[in-house]
């Protein structure tokens, strides 16, 4: 009886069409998408339709590990790119690759681009552990700079011209590549929407000249770019920007009136460093200060006070300075009061080793006060006193459970 109800019902999943499964397998990495064909005879196709192509190279470290991988990943990539139905078009190339061959990889960008891929996305990582590291002058690790070193200046592979000319692209991200595009060749972006750059070397002027053809760009991340010193984002459809660890950067224009997020990560800005049309139509800023500001003037932290303060629209605010929060007080209390409609306030590294007084007033015991007074009160370490304004009775239950929740087992509490 129970056979005769599985055969009835069948295996819902491989009932649907093919171009149903292809787009659940599009959202998983392509080695555990072709692994799918042996299921069963009905799978043993669909993976060649799957219109993604995200594979990431497993080796690490120097020269002498690369001979140990059980299957070339070059083979593997070349493989998932030529191996597939004719008909079905590659909709998004990922690549996490290790030292490849040089011709290899603009060959796989060619075939990609050909198909009319619409989303590009390739990081390349190199022989030497200094690749890897953070360009911030602030990181943990030995020589820590905000450039690449004079001996690695120029390594980076170069980006293919051809991938400046695609008409198809709509999302654009690259990591370690060089850009370098004559002068008289402008990209031809008329449908990117969305541009990540990462540790990107781009000598004369060739960021700017990306940026300049990127129209209809939404979406830009800047990210550890020493060249990216000056930049002009001249599309009007902007509306997402973040900058982080860029420290040579001093003059950036963002000239557009639809600008929504703003994210910053580096040195304290000087107030000549962004220059926004519209502050007042951005709703969400995050700012995380990667120096130690310990001896900063406050006219010198004032220069974030001024930015937050413009953007008098704001809904979502993230601050993070270092190597306290207590530093910013006075950046914290004169800059909120204006900020009217803001929901949602996160102040990074205060609560658990600076907090040393929180009151509750009008506290009534509901469910959404109890999570909130728990979480902070399990979090401050350093927590001397806990003042409480009761709205209702049951001050000695409320005593009661508020104790149990604090870290700080010498932590006073007063109800009233």
């Amino acid at each position: 009886m129970a056979a005769t109800s599985s055969r009835r019902h069948g295996d819902r999943l491989s009932a649907l069409p093919d171009a149903t499964l292809a787009r659940v397998l599009c959202h998983l990495p392509t080695g555990e998408a072709v692994r799918s064909s042996v299921l069963s005879r009905r799978w043993r196709n669909v993976h060649a339709a799957v219109p993604v192509v995200s594979l990431a190279d497993s080796k690490r470290g120097g020269r002498g590990r690369i001979c140990s991988q059980p299957v070339c990943f070059e083979h593997q990539v070349t493989s998932a790119l030529i191996c597939r139905d004719p008909a079905a078009p590659i909709r998004a190339l990922r690549i996490d690759v290790f030292h490849p061959t040089w011709s290899l990889l603009d060959q796989w960008i060619a075939i990609a681009l050909k198909s009319g891929a619409e989303e590009v996305d390739v990081e390349v990582r190199y022989h030497n552990s200094y690749s890897r590291h953070r360009l911030c002058p602030s990181a943990p690790h030995e020589g820590a700079s905000a450039d690449f070193s004079y001996q690695r200046m120029g390594r980076f592979v170069t980006a293919p011209r051809h991938i400046f000319r695609s008409v198809a692209l709509r999302r654009l991200r690259l990591t370690s590549w060089t850009l370098d595009l004559p002068s008289g060749d402008a990209p031809a972006f008329v449908s990117l929407e969305a541009l990540a750059l990462k540790r990107i070397m781009a000598p004369r002027g060739a960021l700017q000249r990306l940026l300049s053809g990127c129209t209809r760009l939404k979406d830009l991340t800047l990210e550890q770019c020493p060249t990216a010193t000056e930049a002009t984002v001249a599309s009007a459809h902007l509306q997402n920007f973040t900058m982080v660890c860029c420290h040579k950067a001093t003059r950036v224009v963002l000239d557009t009136l639809c600008l929504r997020r703003l994210r910053y990560r580096g040195s304290l800005p000087p107030d000549t460093l962004f220059s926004i049309a519209n502050h007042a139509s951005i709703t969400a800023v995050t700012v995380d200060i990667c120096e130690d500001i310990g001896e900063k003037t406050p006219s010198e932290v004032g220069t974030i006070a001024k930015l937050i303060s413009l953007c008098t629209n704001l809904t979502f605010l993230h601050l993070s300075l270092r190597p306290e929060m207590a530093l910013c007080r006075y950046v914290c209390t004169g800059v909120l009061r204006g900020l009217t409609r803001l929901r949602q306030l996160e102040l990074r590294g205060c609560l658990k080793y600076k907090v040393k007084k929180i009151r509750f007033v009008g506290y009534r015991g509901h469910r959404f006060e109890r999570i909130l007074a728990k979480f902070l009160l399990s979090k401050a370490q350093v927590l001397d006193e806990i003042s409480v304004s009761m709205a209702t009775g049951r001050k000695d239950e409320v005593e009661k459970e508020l104790t149990s929740w604090r870290c700080n087992s010498r932590a006073r509490i007063t109800c009233a």
